[in-house]
């Protein structure tokens, strides 16, 4: 008998497992009409569909398949409005219903066989309720006149804000593994303290390098359920671009946290952020920011840490940063030497100036010619205030001619002109001139200050450069 038992045990787990296989979603939506709907997930900041399915003769949308999907944040998207329903999608609760009203998806929505999407729904439906009440108070202490009316309500709206706190540290608590809890912790902040002491011009400073200090603290960034949702990606998104200065410096130092964070305990989840933050910055349109992408590639991709890149991928990105170091704002631009229309050897570095503009241009390039008004116009002002402007044509051997033709057509022979017949300085693949126009401003010490501007942002740049060089020099005390 106790055979038999165990037999029948074995046969009911088996069948439980094979039942429980891939993954199984019925959704019906009542008043929604529309004959398809469709499953995406969440994945940093884009929205891949998984699948598409039609409406069946019982009524319902049924998406299932043999193998199990990836966990994290998925979205039933509704067309033709595309409404949706956020999906909790975790290991092991990957078969269950849900059923909804299409007039109040999220309020009427009903989801059985999955305590994580239902711990979720109880939480958006507490959270929508408090701000409800959170709202009433703001309001009544803007309408009210009465002084202790308007204390009353804000301590109201604080002790709101409380109970709020301690509700998703409760849910936290009570179901520590649960992908809900998860995302809620990626939402806490650590409570600026009140900086007791401290002079009320550096609150400001101290509360910002608190936050960004412990803004990460709550978040488990070894949950890799976390790479498919859109959460994780704002809260790095934020960190990056409004809680770290936007200087190439200090985005590099946020930038090592981030990936050094997820490197150490979400392997996978670092993949895929070092692949976007290196396409981000490479890609950006912000001047200085080609440094940031130099700085991952180097310290990244060339140490062997991304496995996935193929070697002539990787080639090719170490030749493009070899390249790009060197002009990098705050570098020294690299010296070159070209020649004026009689032949005569000079080299960017002789130029004496407290500031170079470098203006590399071809003349049948239309976007020279558009550039070429703005030029002349800028030369005028500067050319008596400190201001050189050294110019390379990028022709080469017969074409050469052309250069001195443009010249002499656009009356601009007071410039520094120069060509390089042979190229022998290389100085197209050295400051990257296949495209032109292309333009850079050196300080006196030839040090790249700005660069990758259009030629209409001269005339304001150089003004700010020369007054700030005017301040430094300027003694304490003096105008």
């Amino acid at each position: 008998m106790r055979k038999v038992f165990q037999i029948l045990l074995l046969v009911v787990i088996s069948q439980s497992i094979f039942a429980q296989k891939g993954y199984e979603i019925r959704v019906q939506i009542d008043n929604y009409q529309e004959e398809k709907i469709v499953l995406a997930h969440e994945f940093l900041n884009r929205y891949p569909v998984v699948d598409t399915v039609a409406v069946n003769a019982q009524g319902e949308y049924v998406f299932q398949g043999d193998s199990a999907l990836a966990s994290g944040v998925y979205m039933l998207v509704l067309p033709p409005e595309n409404a949706f329903v956020t999906l909790m999608m975790t290991e092991g609760e990957q078969h269950f219903s849900i059923k909804s009203d299409y007039n109040s998806l999220s309020k009427s929505i009903k989801i059985e066989g999955s305590l994580d999407n239902q711990l979720y729904y109880d939480y958006m439906n507490y959270l929508n309720d408090q701000m409800i009440q959170l709202n009433a108070y703001r309001q009544a202490a803007a309408e009210s006149t009465d002084p202790n009316e308007q204390v009353k309500n804000k301590e109201l709206f604080n002790q709101e804000i409380d109970k709020i706190r301690q509700y998703q540290f409760d849910l936290i608590e009570k179901n520590p593994k649960s992908l809900t809890a998860s995302l809620i912790k990626v939402e806490l902040e650590k409570e600026i303290p009140e900086f007791e002491g401290s002079a009320q011009e550096d609150l400001p400073y101290l509360q910002y390098e608190f936050r960004k200090k412990h803004y990460f603290d709550y978040v488990d960034l070894s949950d890799e359920r976390l790479l498919n949702s859109e959460a994780l990606f704002g809260k790095i998104d934020y960190y990056l671009n409004n809680l770290t200065h936007q200087q190439a410096d200090s985005i590099n130092a946020s930038v090592d946290r981030v990936l050094q964070q997820l490197q150490q305990s979400a392997p996978n989840t670092f993949k895929y952020y070092l692949d976007h933050l290196m396409i981000t910055y490479a890609s950006s349109d912000v001047i200085g920011f080609d440094a940031v992408y130099v700085h991952i590639v180097e310290n990244y991709y060339t140490k062997g840490v991304a496995p996935w890149v193929k070697k002539e991928d990787l080639d090719e990105m170490i030749e493009d940063i070899t390249a790009r170091k060197n002009i990098l704002i705050g570098q020294t631009a690299p010296n070159i030497e070209m020649q004026l229309r009689d032949g005569t050897p000079i080299a960017l570095h002789d130029v004496k100036a407290d500031f170079t503009v470098l203006y590399l241009w071809q003349p049948n390039c239309s976007h020279c010619k558009a550039s070429m008004p703005f030029m002349k116009a800028f030369y005028q002002k500067y050319q008596n205030k400190g201001v050189k402007l050294f110019s390379a044509c990028t022709k080469v051997t017969d074409k050469v001619p052309a250069c001195w033709e443009y010249v002499d057509n656009n009356e601009i022979g007071g410039w520094i002109n120069t060509v390089d017949p042979y190229l022998r300085s290389r100085f197209v693949q050295i400051y990257m001139a296949k495209k032109t126009p292309k333009i850079f401003i050196l300080d006196e010490n030839k040090t790249i200050v700005m660069k990758d501007i259009v030629a209409e942002q001269l005339d304001e740049i150089l003004e700010y450069l020369i007054e700030e060089k005017r301040q430094k020099e300027t003694p304490a005390g003096r105008s």
